[in-house]
């Protein structure tokens, strides 16, 4: 008895399983079923997609700013390595300076009072001061030319660097220097218009040394002739 039942339930479901609302609506509740088990994985991915975004917008940032720092310290270095290279040439000019300040210690005496009169003061930077002003290198100038003239040649070397060393100071402080040094060229025929000849020279002829470089402005006028022998 219990088996002609359970043949007449199956014969039934096997024909309700046949009707189409029936399999409607088992494809519904498989796919309900299916849809839920896989809500919560679609789900946990959209959030690590949107954090993987977010960490890829924070790793663009940071380059960005990697990239900035880097501009900056690349900046930086070279602000660096200008004021280094600045100072190394300010201390090499000191140096200089400072051996000139010695070398003119060593000057005789009579030398030494007479320029009391260009550089003032008992430090090398008060000679320093004092030897990079316009006035002072031109009053510079006429001494040296002077001894010169007068046939003491015997400091000259000195003298001269001396000249040399802060005029060409007195030129760094400007972008544009104002003077420079004249042309004179060896075996160039004298010009009185140009030169100085010394006392013992010949009185025309080919110049054979430069004892005092003049100076020029910057338009070619000639301010101080350049001492030579002929």
């Amino acid at each position: 008895m219990d088996k002609e039942l359970d043949d007449s339930f199956i014969n039934a479901l096997m024909v309700s399983l046949q009707d189409k609302r029936v399999i409607e609506k088992i494809k519904e509740i498989a796919e309900a079923n299916l849809f839920n088990q896989m809500r919560e994985p679609v789900e946990l991915l959209k959030e690590k997609e949107k954090e993987i975004a977010r960490l890829q917008q924070e790793i663009e940032s940071k380059k960005e700013q990697i990239k900035d720092f880097q501009l900056k310290v690349h900046y930086l270095n070279q602000k660096i390595d200008s004021y280094f290279n600045e100072l190394e040439k300010r201390r090499a000019d000191y140096q200089e300076a400072e051996e000139l300040y010695r070398a003119v210690q060593q000057l005789s005496e009579t030398t030494r009072n007479s320029l009391k009169g260009i550089f003032k003061g008992n430090t090398v930077q008060e000679f320093i001061v004092c030897g990079v002003q316009y006035e002072n290198i031109s009053s510079l100038w006429d001494f040296i030319k002077n001894e010169i003239m007068e046939g003491r040649e015997q400091e000259r070397e000195t003298l001269l660097a001396l000249f040399q060393y802060f005029f060409q100071e007195y030129s760094k402080t400007y972008d544009t220097p104002l003077y420079k040094t004249q042309e004179v060229k060896m075996n160039e025929v004298f010009r009185e218009d140009l030169y100085i000849r010394t006392l013992n020279s010949k009185l025309s002829g080919n110049i054979t040394e430069i004892l005092l470089p003049g100076y020029v402005s910057i338009n070619g006028k000639v301010i101080k002739k350049s001492v030579v022998r002929i």
